[in-house]
């Protein structure tokens, strides 16, 4: 897709966003590696679910990844008082996950014993413009029960989540009520593939219950009475808790053990303004939920499988059930020892607090906590180990036990099962860790969050979109070592907007022994290291910092941490120059004078504008700006450059700025390469702004070869400045052969064509283009370029700006004083 702006009498803007529309900044589907936990379903009730007593404690802590603490103080005077939620991995909600006119979310719990529902509670995150109203109401779900009377597999969730809705007209469109269900096979409508997930059918239920107007009737348990339940900004405001007592709107709804009941909020209002849809927090269900707990229903076509109506998905949205317990229910886990990828081939130990109680009034009391693991696959042979009370009772205590080693490459799936001594059951969600084994010698240590929650995103966004050369180590299984990096000749850190661990003890060692390279990447990785001194900061000799480039640190140069930050390519350096190149007339307009009623009058011209290059991490992937300068140390290059202090509302950075260098790269004196950048490659945008501040165009230009026109990275771009190493005495060697001129595409051409070629080592080019009489009438790139693939862009114009004649036209690739020509003609 190019990233060109298109004007045909109008001018019109194309723009293809990552970013899906469920979650502000933040939705991206954490589909599966090697290493993210794998679900099936698990026989017992109360699965994946904490049940949190009235004496918790609620703390809100309003930061951009952990919005809300995920526990609760509320209580209504129960005889058994318990509360009912989901609770993340991290123990904290994020914020949002959005819904506008006509969607509608829908959180599901299995019953861990007899109850009758008391309350319900949906916090909203923040609320839309325009008209806001959530209506809400609790249903017996059918849900996770397909129509043939299995359970949906895990791998209905996302885009193959498409489980239907009532009337599907010809657009596509679907309605939460209704009076044809799309069955299973139900081919889609909005797509030219796809069908409803086998065996599907409303989630909200199978019988009609009674209540108020407009409410969905399937499987409506409250309210039962005349008055809807609505949520609005006025009464409920975000950032809060919305409890509401079922009595107060019909009857208190008696469940039994094993009961599935979903809590409805339906966006009913007309929404309208320049932002209606509302956010709800939200996290990861994946490791904590099993089967998955949450579905969304889409009104149009802009569901993750690309249709409406509801979709099981991946994630957990935070809402609460109070209940007073009736009947004996199972155990309920507590905090258990992770376990994450390990390089160990040993025993690893495991502890888990099993709490027990019997709102019966009969015995209570744990009486078998058993620890299952499978190797490699999910069909293979069930093993089991007993786990024993080490501490406590057996109505609240710690159970311990060694998981046996396993062989290097291995996959461990393994779950936990508790009983109590009414044969009532509790298991985990199946979780997974992989017994780590190198398979290449490049690796990236991802030293913050997941990109999106993605491990995926981090290779194919900083390096090459569908490439991925790396090996993975999350910061998730600790601190890289001795051990992992001997396995490695290139590593990548990924600290995005902030590095969760100082690996430098590690790392410069290994950087010093030879013909390595390392790129360190993220806006806060020398705040990490050095915290954020009133002064700049100059890097001491032998420093990791020093090795990769930096002679001074400058922190926080941004101004504020939501600020703009306007960027500039160092034109003068090979990296730099290949992202000021694009810059310089990136953004094309095409006019067309139709006037004519003969269409092969019909007159077209180009004009050719620049564009600046903004750093706003906050707006993706969705953190502060913590940008920092780093001056290069005498050798070193640096790449780019930015304006302390943030652009104003015209768009123009502070007018007293002066430039200062933003990313470096260096090569080591024992012959290893590296470099920092020291802000996060994913929030860089080429933006062109009117007189009045407006964003006319922005696209995104953070990673490597999304779009095919793009220039690339600087991760990459290091990278493949880098691999030109090969000896330990500074000298670069170059290929066999020096280029490779690949030809230009499409030939014949109009209006533009792309010159390729490959370079084997760093060299000054010069691309030029002739008439068919020898003479020279552009010369389309002149200065230093790095090793790699290359194309140069030629859209028909002459250095003087004039459009060219149709006909043959040769260019020239001149590398060091090797000259290849290649032939090309323009057909208008």
């Amino acid at each position: 897709m190019s990233n060109k702006l298109i004007a045909i009498s109008l001018m019109l803007v194309l723009m293809w966003p990552l970013t899906a529309g469920d979650k502000r900044s933040v939705e991206r589907y954490n589909g599966p590696t090697k290493d993210l936990t794998t679900l099936r379903s698990i026989n017992g009730v109360g699965t994946g679910l904490y049940v949190i007593g009235s004496d918790a404690d609620y703390d809100a802590v309003l930061t951009e990844n952990n919005a809300m603490a995920a526990s609760t103080n509320f209580g209504v005077g129960r005889g058994t008082a318990d509360t009912l939620q989901y609770v993340p991995a991290d123990g904290a909600w994020n914020g949002q996950f959005i819904q506008s006119p006509g969607d509608a979310m829908l959180v599901m719990y299995q019953m861990p014993a007899d109850a009758i529902i008391k309350g319900l509670n949906v916090p909203v995150y923040e609320w839309g413009t325009g008209e806001q109203q959530m209506t809400v109401s609790l249903h017996a779900v059918s849900y996770p029960m397909a129509a043939d009377g299995t359970t949906y597999p895990s791998s209905a969730v996302d885009g193959a989540g498409w489980i239907g809705g009532y009337d599907m007209d010809a657009t596509g469109a679907m309605t939460i009520s209704g009076t044809t269900y799309s069955a299973g096979g139900t081919a889609s409508v909005c797509q030219a593939t796809g069908a409803v997930v086998a065996g599907a059918m409303d989630p909200l239920g199978t019988e009609d219950g009674s209540g108020p107007a407009g409410v969905p009737a399937k499987g409506l348990i409250w309210p039962d009475g005349f008055s809807a339940a609505v949520l609005t900004p006025d009464a409920n405001p975000a950032q809060a808790d919305n409890w509401m007592a079922t009595a107060d709107l019909g009857t208190e709804p008696t469940v039994s053990a094993g009961d599935w009941v979903g809590i409805l909020f339906e966006f009913t209002g007309a929404g309208g303004g320049d932002d209606e849809a509302t956010g709800f927090y939200y996290d990861e269900g994946a490791g904590v939920v099993d089967p998955w707990v949450f579905a969304k229903f889409y009104a149009g076509c802009g569901g993750t499988s690309g249709n409406g109506g509801w979709h099981i998905r991946h994630w957990m949205v935070h809402t609460q059930l109070a209940v007073e317990l009736t009947s004996d229910r199972a155990p309920v886990f507590g905090e258990m020892t992770a376990l994450p990828t390990t390089l160990s081939t040993g025993e690893r130990a495991l502890d888990v607090h099993v709490t027990d109680d019997n709102p019966s009034g009969e015995a209570a009391g744990v009486s078998t906590v058993t620890m299952s693991y499978q190797l490699d696959s999910l069909t293979a042979t069930v093993n089991s180990v007993n786990l024993s009370l080490t501490d406590g009772t057996n109505e609240d205590g710690t159970w311990s036990g060694v998981m046996p080693g396993a062989a290097a490459g291995t996959t461990v799936y393994w779950s936990v099962t508790a009983y109590d001594n009414n044969a009532n059951a509790v298991s985990t969600a199946m979780k997974s860790y992989f017994v780590y084994l190198a398979t290449t010698d490049q690796l990236i240590f991802d030293n913050s969050a997941a990109l999106y929650g993605n491990p995926l995103y981090a290779p194919y966004l900083y390096y090459g979109w569908g490439l991925n050369p790396f090996d993975y180590w999350s910061k998730d299984y600790g601190n890289v070592t001795d051990e992992l990096f001997a396995n490695y000749s290139v590593v990548f850190d990924r600290s995005a907007d902030g590095a969760n661990f100082n690996s430098d003890a590690v790392a410069n060692p290994w950087y010093q022994s030879g013909d390595k390279v390392y790129i360190a990447e993220g806006d806060e990785w020398l705040g990490t290291r050095y915290g954020w001194p009133s002064a700049p900061m100059t890097m001491e000799s032998g420093s990791f910092a020093r090795h990769l480039g930096v002679d001074v640190y400058h922190p926080d140069i941004n101004g504020a941490s939501s600020a703009i930050s306007r960027m500039v390519p160092n034109p003068d350096d090979a990296l730099g120059a290949v992202m000021d190149d694009y810059l310089d007339s990136n953004v094309v307009t095409m006019y067309v004078d139709s006037s004519a009623a003969d269409t092969s009058a019909w007159d077209t011209t180009y004009t050719y504008a620049s564009s600046v290059l903004d750093y706003d991490p906050n707006y993706d992937p969705g953190h502060s700006n913590w940008l920092d300068g780093v001056d290069p140390h005498a050798g070193a290059h640096g790449a780019y450059w930015a304006y302390p202090g943030a652009i104003d509302s015209l768009g123009n950075h502070p007018a007293d700025a002066v430039l200062q260098p933003v990313a470096v790269y260096s090569q080591h004196g024992s012959g290893s390469r590296g470099g920092l950048v020291a802000f996060d490659q994913m929030s860089l945008y080429a933006r062109v702004y009117n007189d009045t501040g407006s964003v006319t165009y922005s696209h995104w230009v953070g990673p490597e070869d999304y779009y095919s026109d793009l220039p690339g990275g600087l991760v990459k771009g290091i990278m493949d400045w880098a691999a030109a190493t090969v000896s330990v005495d500074d000298e670069v060697i170059a290929a066999p052969e020096t280029f490779s001129l690949k030809g230009n595409y499409p030939n014949p051409f109009n209006p533009s064509t792309k010159i390729m070629f490959t370079l084997g080592m760093e060299n000054d080019v010069t691309v030029s283009v002739y008439s068919i009489l020898g003479e020279e009438i552009a010369t389309l790139h002149s200065g230093r370029m790095i090793p790699g693939a290359h194309s140069i862009r030629w859209n028909g114009l002459t250095d003087s700006g004039y459009n060219v004649a149709s006909g043959v036209y040769f260019y020239q690739v001149n590398v060091a004083g090797q000259v290849k020509t290649g032939k090309m003609m323009l057909l208008k």
